[in-house]
């Protein structure tokens, strides 16, 4: 890749992410653009430390939690983006910050006005992005566990996340973060679809890289809005598991038990990794139920995992053996032994489970969806689905699109 190659995908970062993008080539800055026009560049006061930060590829957190990536092209080489949106704005650090910069007096509240609006990008995400970068760019799998990442003080997580809370009840009536709403509510019933369907490991594949979510204004506290947050999802979360299969009795149980845990805690960042934890225990009650013998051993979860990375193909018990590294005979016999279903039962089940999840959530015709999931034709897709489901496609869609008409989000 030359130089031109390298500034053009700077510039159409910096057009995608909404925030500064710079390219170094040792200390020399040959690139630098922002939508927000900066200036001065507020990465000066930290720009040796992306410089000569030893890794790669990695995140690095300013005093008031902003965060900038960078990433290694090659050999003296590296790319820079940030700055995110301020999630803790203490007054001495902004006043710090902006007299390292040498902003003027006159410019201050204008320049920190910029910085407000810097994009809101979490560190998860931004790790993605610098793996997905990492691995296009060299043609090899750079894992996102490979990410460096330079941390504040444990401590001060709370504190990030209280104000990142407070920040969504202050924005809920801004045209703007409106319009995030609607991309929440389509999150939230994608997870809960995730919950129904028993897949775990979707779920907390979903987790890794959250989007920015805005949630409804239910409460004046960050602590108690976080705690209702939870206390709706748990609702949602055991009703989803009940049309998954659990007995009623059993999920609401839970969802009663993980509401009082909810309520004994103190901390918004404890609220937060809860609610994780209870919707992967909702799925995970699902996934025992839909495969009770098989769920928790290492065949299973290859074979699992193949078919779910598989789904869109048409799978074959000789082509997954083989890529397994079993005989065909041995990878039928087992699964069946395991798991109380056929091989075939349970590539047709995974499938109608993603129909569902295209039915709901996507406006594809019927023909459309068999073709995508690999069917001989819409009528056996049909077939498949409401053997699996016991009601037809269409009308899985009609019930499932009007029982949403008129709810509100819970996240």
């Amino acid at each position: 890749m030359d130089r031109e190659t390298r500034i053009s995908m700077c510039r159409g970062l910096a057009k995608a992410y909404s925030t500064g993008v710079r390219l170094f080539e040792g200390e020399q800055l040959l690139f630098y653009e922002s939508v927000s026009c900066m200036e001065p560049d507020p990465l000066g006061p930290f720009l040796a430390q992306v410089l000569e930060a030893p890794a790669r590829a990695g995140v690095i957190t300013t005093p008031l939690h902003q965060f900038y990536g960078f990433l290694t092209l090659r050999e003296g080489w590296r790319l820079v983006l940030g700055p995110t949106c301020m999630l803790q704005e203490s007054g001495k650090e902004v006043e710090l910050l902006l007299a390292m910069l040498k902003v003027e007096p006159a410019r201050r509240e204008s320049y920190l006005r910029l910085l407000r609006s810097a994009p809101v990008i979490n560190g998860d995400r931004f790790a993605w992005l610098l793996a997905s970068l990492a691995t296009a760019l060299s043609g090899e799998t750079f894992p996102v566990e490979n990410v460096w990442f330079q941390i504040r003080p444990a401590s001060s997580r709370a504190e990030v996340l209280t104000g990142y809370a407070r920040r969504q009840i202050e924005t809920a009536d801004d045209p703007e973060a409106a319009r995030t709403v609607e991309q929440s509510y389509a999150w939230e019933q994608m997870i809960l679809s995730y919950v129904e369907n028993g897949r775990t490991g979707a779920l907390r594949e979903l987790f890794c890289a959250p989007p920015n979510i805005v949630a409804g204004r239910i409460a004046y506290d960050e602590l108690r809005q976080s705690k209702n947050m939870g206390i709706c999802t748990a609702t949602g979360a055991a009703r989803a598991a009940i049309r998954g299969g659990v007995p009623p009795r059993q999920a609401l149980g839970l969802s009663d038990l993980y509401i009082q845990k909810l309520e004994l805690l103190r901390d918004v960042a404890a609220v937060e990794q809860l609610i994780r934890e209870m919707l992967l225990d909702f799925a995970a009650q699902v996934e025992k139920l839909r495969c009770p013998g098989g769920g928790d051993s290492r065949f299973y979860q290859r074979c699992a995992r193949y078919v779910s990375e598989h789904l869109y193909t048409a799978l074959r018990a000789e082509e997954m053996a083989a890529a397994l590294g079993y005989t065909r005979s041995y990878l039928c016999t087992r699964f069946h032994q395991e798991t109380g279903m056929s091989l075939k039962q349970y590539i047709q089940r995974e499938k109608a489970m993603e129909a569902r999840r295209l039915l709901r959530f996507t406006d594809q015709e019927l023909g459309q969806i068999a073709a995508l999931l690999d069917f001989s034709s819409q009528s056996h897709f049909q077939t498949v689905f409401k053997k699996v489901t016991g009601e037809t496609p269409m009308a899985y869609r009609r019930r499932t699109r009007g029982a949403e008409q008129g709810m509100s989000g819970i996240f």
